[in-house]
């Protein structure tokens, strides 16, 4: 049986798989420090197939997040590539942030950061941007969703 994609985010030293982002306190009308991960495609595999229309939502980890998550107040943008074997991945080299939901099947809520090859990593950058009127209590957590369209989704109990 062929084996796809599999995405996984590393911490910013590309040591430690991670699930969840901690922003830490946030100042009303301020934006986070930024976080920065990894994403990589099939980490240490070569031969495996390449990651297609890779997107990027989060949820909210803890409660202090769900407000932040619905009002899109999570921001992205990828910026940078790891490609230990050389095999020509392109950066994005986004210079905006984009916000973001918790839907990877969402057009709205998504952000799309093309293809990820076996083997290869985009550096993702993600901030929380608080409008001047919402406060935070509490340290928000999100959860990073990574997806990709390279094969059919195939939904499991689905009438035929």
């Amino acid at each position: 049986m062929k084996k796809g994609p599999h995405l996984v985010v590393y911490d910013r030293l590309n040591d430690e798989r991670i699930s969840s982002l901690d922003f830490g306190t946030i100042r009303t009308g301020s934006s986070t420090q930024e976080l920065e991960v990894w994403l990589w495609n099939k980490k240490d595999f070569t031969d495996a197939p390449s990651a297609t229309d890779v997107r990027i939502a989060v949820r909210a980890a803890n409660p202090y997040a769900e407000e932040i998550v619905e009002n899109e107040y999570v921001m992205v943008k990828s910026d940078g590539v790891m490609d230990p074997d050389e095999v020509g991945i392109v950066d994005d080299e986004e210079t905006e942030f984009t916000s973001i939901g918790g839907a990877l099947l969402d057009d709205t809520k998504y952000h799309s950061i093309g293809e990820i090859l076996s083997n290869c990593a985009r550096r993702l950058i993600f901030i929380i941007d608080i409008p001047g009127e919402m406060e935070v209590s509490g340290i928000p957590s999100v959860i990073v969703q990574a997806g990709c369209m390279s094969e059919d989704v195939v939904w499991l109990y689905a009438e035929e």
